[in-house]
């Protein structure tokens, strides 16, 4: 069933001290869920699904709304941590400060606002599971031969646009900087469901593994959810990311030049004011 996107359009409130260690609000019960696949496997499905299931889901709609309270800065330095060692890896109470409003965490890159290193929770499974040792996880797949020709029409149409930096560095981390090899990103794709895999069996966890035709019955049955009266959401279809790449990138170049902008309308307003002055004094003057 096609259903419209569910996430919200309007940025969340700045906290009064964004995510300073001392003052974000704190978590009052563990992440109940780990939804740990890659991108364009049906994340934006399960988002919904999960969110009719009564979860308060993180996913990039979040991430970009979420901006203003420092998630995106947290998330970089993240990824600088673990893939070039430079500062501490994070931590449990790290993640929080992103994650505290939150009972789930799915994949997912923001696309709204694209820092450089914004890469959220598939780079980061083994953290995770560690962080929230009792979340219950979820893989969710797709075969790789379908999901080669989405990642290309979601993340390859954009790649090349100067402003995408995340996606620049999200692939680059996939394919050792080989963006172009496909060969290799099927690979890390097959690579990361094993690691998902591997690092739950290591640490006792059960793993769901899920594709989005599979419906309701075995999400609910892992969960002990009642099974909605609604059909299963089948939401993000085709290159919907490309174009929200594309769209996301000029109200980040709007709210960017707004300050511009104003000035600009400003000083036109005000140069029409004084050439209307000027041109009546010289008007009458003329007559006279």
């Amino acid at each position: 069933m096609a259903v419209p996107l569910p996430f919200p359009t309007t940025p969340y409130p700045r906290l009064d001290r964004p995510y300073d260690y001392n003052h974000i609000p704190r978590r009052q019960s563990g992440m109940k869920v780990l939804a740990l696949g890659m991108p364009r496997t049906g994340t934006m499905s399960l988002y919904t699904a999960l969110n009719e299931l009564g979860y308060s889901c993180y996913h990039m709609a979040e991430a970009a709304l979420d901006h203003r309270n420092g998630s995106l800065k947290h998330w970089q330095e993240a990824i600088v941590a673990k893939y070039y060692d430079l500062g501490e890896e994070y931590k449990r109470e790290d993640f929080d400060k992103m994650l505290w409003r939150y009972d789930v965490r799915t994949p997912c890159v923001s696309p709204i606002l694209a820092n450089l290193s914004y890469i959220p929770s598939i780079l980061f499974a083994e953290e995770l599971m560690d962080a929230y040792p009792h979340a219950q996880i979820i893989l969710i797949t797709r075969d790789v031969d379908e999901w080669l020709p989405s990642m290309e029409r979601a993340f390859y149409k954009t790649y090349m646009r100067p402003y995408m930096h995340l996606l620049r560095t999200t692939l680059n981390i996939w394919t050792d900087r080989h963006w172009k090899d496909k060969d290799q990103l099927a690979a890390t794709y097959i690579a990361h469901n094993a690691l998902v895999r591997g690092q739950a069996q290591r640490r006792g966890r059960k793993v769901l593994e899920f594709h989005v035709r599979d419906g309701w019955g075995p999400l609910c049955e892992f969960l002990g959810k009642p099974i909605p009266a609604k059909p299963f959401p089948w939401v993000n279809r085709g290159d919907f990311i490309a174009q929200y790449h594309y769209i996301g990138f000029w109200i980040r170049v709007f709210y960017m030049l707004r300050p511009v902008l104003i000035w600009l309308l400003l000083g036109f307003g005000v140069w029409g004011v004084v050439d209307g002055y000027f041109e009546n004094f010289y008007g009458v003057n003329s007559v006279l």
